[in-house]
């Protein structure tokens, strides 16, 4: 939290220092890439956060030279620019493209949060900013400052502690662990334990300590086999993230390629989430601009956002509820923040703790990220000029009720059962790995299709999850089968990875 704070607030206050106050808060659009090195190995955490960093600077030039015409139009009219509306399609069209491609990366390499939220709100702004006097090349030179402090802040405590990202890992799970232990009886307890347990696994697996006799690898490994003994069978009758925990240790992610690879199958679950972006999105974006609302491309946001998460029409209704809500609660913060006479600096200040608060609450509860999110986005995206707070407030309440609505729309009738198909699809794939494995006698290759069936493993419980929160009856016809399936695999798994240590 701290580092995005300040990542945001480097780049911004040395431009108001250097006399360029107008445009240094642009730098915040690159900042936002620390968030994605938060919780990994610095043996990593670099080559991640340089990638997003250089995602988000490109996007951010993509949103500058496409809402440039869009904003030069708006004020020409029909003039020799076109029709405004049609320079306003082409912005609409635009953050679709991005969205649905960033939401198909994310998915198929099953990355989390913040998924592809913020180089969607990257395009947003940096489009904006046009209308404020700012140059493609000015957008592109802040971005980048802001990219560099990302980078440089997320690494700074490497030379101090070097160890904190997998230290920091290990005490998450084993309070977790604790907790689930002392409250048995609770599912939540345990599926956070789970999730905690596989994410300082990864963590430990990217800072290459996996193997060796290491303190931390002994304690989490500990922390695993208390939590393996308690699950051990629970959730029978039903999908839990429990259901992927063993006493084995997990395995480090497959690579890059395989994860794409099985994403690109068409009966995955990233070609639905694709599929219902590029219906949701446009028609967000075309009926507000149909309302004649200043601002489509909010619109567009909203419905994206809530989509590009995942499949689980259960879980999407709750984040579009989220979305509303916590838009309404920042429009509230930022009422009060246009009371206040702020200079540059301190207004600076603010985006860095707005920045902070996103950080926080972003993957733990994204109805209170919303309300750090809507004024960072507005503020950012207006440099602090004056805002007519009653129009702001009224459009951007009309857009997000739109957004909202086109994607539980979609949700709830665009590939309705898919969750049927996603969840017979990761099935298969088990199965299908679990017979190559059986047909394979090098070594190598085998173990190389064990870290592709316990990644088929995992996407198959949430295939399943997903279906049993959609449609519980169904889902029990086939859980026989399924959990009958996914012994096999980890017996398999058991049987060529030998002892759990």
């Amino acid at each position: 939290m701290v580092r995005a704070g300040v990542a945001a607030a480097l780049p911004a206050l040395a431009g108001i220092a250097l006399g360029h106050s107008a445009v240094a808060a642009t730098a915040t659009l690159g900042a936002f890439a620390v968030v994605y090195g938060e919780g990994r190995a610095y043996r990593v955490r670099w080559r991640v956060v340089s990638i997003a960093a250089a995602a988000l600077v490109f996007l951010a030039g993509v949103g500058a030279a496409v809402g440039a015409p869009v904003h030069a139009a708006a004020a020409a009219g029909n003039s020799a620019l076109g029709n405004s509306a049609l320079w306003a399609t082409v912005l609409i069209l635009t953050m679709t493209v991005v969205v649905a491609v960033c939401a198909f990366v994310v998915d198929g390499l099953r990355l989390g949060a913040p998924g592809a939220f913020l180089p969607l709100l990257t395009v947003e702004i940096a489009s904006s900013l046009p209308a404020l006097g700012v140059s493609t090349t000015e957008v592109l030179a802040w971005t980048a400052s802001g990219a560099a402090s990302a980078l440089l802040v997320s690494m700074s405590g490497f030379l101090v502690r070097r160890r904190n990202p997998e230290r920091a890992a290990v005490a998450a799970a084993a309070a977790a662990v604790g907790a689930a232990l002392s409250d048995s009886s609770s599912p939540t307890s345990r599926r956070d334990a789970v999730r905690a347990l596989h994410a300082a696994w990864q963590c430990l697996h990217d800072a290459a300590l996996v193997g060796r006799d290491h303190a931390l690898t002994r304690a989490l490994h500990a922390a695993h086999l208390r939590c393996a003994s308690m699950v051990d069978g629970r959730d029978a009758d039903h999908a839990s993230d429990t259901d992927d925990l063993r006493p084995q240790v997990p395995l480090p992610r497959p690579s890059i390629r395989y994860r794409l690879g099985r994403a690109a199958h068409p009966r995955g679950r990233s070609w639905t989430i694709v599929a219902r972006l590029l219906v949701a999105c446009p028609a967000a974006g075309l009926l507000a601009l149909s309302l004649d609302v200043r601002r489509p491309d909010w619109a567009v946001i909203t419905a994206a956002m809530i989509l590009h998460q995942g499949p689980d029409r259960v879980l999407g209704t709750y984040r579009g509820l989220h979305r509303f809500f916590g838009t309404v609660l920042g429009l509230g913060l930022l009422a009060v923040l246009a009371t206040l006479d702020l200079t540059a600096a301190a207004l600076v200040l603010v985006v860095a703790l707005l920045m902070a608060g996103t950080e926080a609450f972003l993957v733990r509860n994204y109805g209170v990220a919303m309300v750090f999110i809507t004024p960072l986005a507005l503020v950012v995206g207006s440099l602090g000029t004056h805002m007519d707070l009653g129009v702001v407030t009224r459009d951007r309440l009309l857009e997000t009720l739109l957004g909202v609505a086109m994607a539980l729309v979609v949700l709830w009738t665009v590939l309705p059962r898919s969750y049927r198909r996603i969840l017979r699809d990761a099935d298969e794939q088990v199965a299908h790995t679990i017979g190559r494995i059986a047909d394979t006698r090098d070594p190598v290759a085998v173990a190389e299709l064990c870290h592709d069936l316990e990644f088929d493993l995992h996407a198959s419980t949430t295939a399943a999850i997903t279906s049993a929160h959609t449609d519980p009856a169904w889902t029990r016809t086939l859980w026989p089968e399924h959990h009958h399936l996914h012994e096999l695999g980890y017996r398999t798994l058991a049987r060529h990875l030998g002892p759990s240590m």
